[in-house]
């Protein structure tokens, strides 16, 4: 009998590919089809365990308010529909990578997604409009698909094929307490979340691919390394070569990503080298569960993830909006976004409160569990000392370059040549929007899923009063700041 999970992903992969038919690929029939498919697939969730179903559950949310943004994208930009079914492939096969069962299957959708993201990547090459895009992509074919492929198939080759197919990831042992094995599957599946030293194909592919592809890129491709890293922790590793290989790169890179991003004039630069810095957090978060097994921190990494996924996404929709809108990516020549586009920068803000961890966003719920995990254990060793120390200046670097980012919306420049405007852009503006608004009514889905029943959010239960009145308040701050954005037009 087949499983009812591969029913769902067969019927929402059917409802995804029917919307991109050629002859209702342009209308909203097609937005609705696709959306439908990515809703249906959340039915996943229930056959998941914690951690892949939030992956589904954000990968899922990020898919649907991209449907529309990606079909207004590719036919104001590249003028063709082409890109959207690249796009809608990419993100089904990183949900199957979620929702996979068996080792096999998680190593065939996750091979499938790295092709994918090779075209996504390379787009602008293929197409004929930028040649650096190739380039860009066989640097990810390099230092993130082959590290990552050679990792995974010394998995396969440890556990064997008969197990691969027969025996849930969830039960299964592998042994890899051998120096060597444990440094190549770490070293490897670190590569895909970017990490120090094989960290340097990110900015360049985020930065290069079409905004829609960054999206999912950054918000979920990268998700897919330390999810890798999640599996891993419930084998037997060695601890030493785990310390080195993921508490001192991880520990560069969150400060090295967030000084680069706090120097980037690259509006999507800033973006990718930022993704950079925060994936080192969430691998902090997993090296600290790997050493001590406390429970805490795997909620503390999960729902940091399903953060990022969310706003991450957001912000490099708006980077794409901001490029076709105006031709520009470079923050000194922009600033006047605000006056063109109110309710995206108002978007933007709520996508950046997030990503400072502010209520009430799900930014909120992730700092909270961030500093709580940690501080649990703080007179146990000078380690999480040094975590708590990491983290804080990455939060302070992260303050920086979020305001360098907001520039781009809000300064006083006015509009440097109104002819290069391209109003068409502007109806991307209601699918970042969704995005934002999602990163808010996340918090409060979060405070009533059960298996999120840790202390620190079962206090939230407690105070949602403020949670509400947070909201209010910040209704009622950010009107004001759309008639202004509208008078100084």
């Amino acid at each position: 009998m087949i499983e009812k999970r591969l029913i769902i992903m067969l019927v929402s992969s059917i409802l995804v590919l029917a919307g991109n038919l050629p002859s209702i690929r342009e209308n909203k029939l097609s937005v609705t089809l696709r959306s439908v498919g990515y809703t249906v697939f959340l039915l996943n969730i229930q056959y998941a365990d914690m951690v892949s179903s939030i992956f589904i559950l954000g990968g899922a949310l990020i898919s649907i308010s991209l449907t529309g943004y990606s079909l207004h994208y590719s036919k104001v930009k590249y003028k063709t529909t082409s890109l959207i079914t690249l796009i809608d492939v990419f993100a089904l096969a990183m949900l199957f990578t979620f929702s996979s069962k068996f080792l096999i299957e998680l190593i065939t959708f996750w091979l499938l997604t790295e092709l994918l993201g090779f075209f996504l990547i390379a787009y602008d090459s293929i197409i004929g409009t930028e040649k650096a895009a190739m380039v860009s992509a066989l640097k990810y074919l390099l230092f993130s698909m082959i590290p990552t492929d050679i990792a995974l198939f010394i998995l396969l080759a440890l556990i064997g094929f008969d197990k691969a197919i027969s025996v849930p990831i969830r039960d299964l042992f592998i042994n890899i307490d051998s120096p060597i094995l444990t440094a190549l599957v770490i070293i490897g599946l670190f590569s895909k979340a970017a990490i120090f030293p094989l960290h340097f194909w990110l900015p360049d592919a985020h930065s290069i691919a079409p905004a829609p592809a960054s999206s999912l890129l950054s918000g979920l491709m990268v998700k897919m390394g330390v999810y890798g890293l999640y599996l891993v922790t419930r084998f037997n590793v060695n601890k030493d070569v785990a310390f080195l290989t993921l508490f001192i790169p991880a520990s560069i890179t969150a400060i090295y990503g967030g000084l680069q991003a706090s120097v980037q004039h690259d509006i999507k630069r800033i973006l990718a080298y930022s993704t950079t810095s925060h994936m080192a957090i969430m691998v902090l978060l997993l090296f600290l569960y790997m050493r001590l097994g406390d429970e805490v921190f795997v909620y503390a990494f999960t729902v940091y993830a399903l953060a990022h996924i969310l706003y991450k996404a957001g912000l490099f929709a708006d980077s794409g909006l901001v490029e076709v809108l105006t031709h520009e990516r470079e923050i000194e020549r922009l600033g006047y976004v605000s006056r063109i586009v109110p309710l995206e920068t108002l978007a933007v803000i709520l996508l950046t409160l997030s990503m400072l961890g502010m209520p009430p966003t799900v930014g909120f719920l992730a700092k909270l569990l961030l500093f709580t995990s940690i501080s649990h254990y703080l007179t146990y060793s000078w380690i999480y000392l040094v975590i708590l120390l990491i983290v804080s200046v990455e939060i302070s670097l992260t303050i920086l370059y979020s305001i360098r980012y907001l520039k781009v919306h809000i300064t006083s420049r006015d509009v440097l040549n109104f002819k290069k405007i391209n109003p068409k852009a502007s109806t991307m503006k209601y699918y970042v929007t969704l995005m934002a608004l999602i990163s808010i009514i996340v918090t409060f889905m979060l405070t009533m899923y059960e298996t999120l029943y840790v202390r620190e959010i079962k206090l939230l239960k407690e105070i949602m009063p403020v949670l509400y009145v947070s909201s209010a308040m910040l209704l009622f701050i950010l009107l004001p700041l759309y008639e202004l954005f509208g008078v100084r037009k």
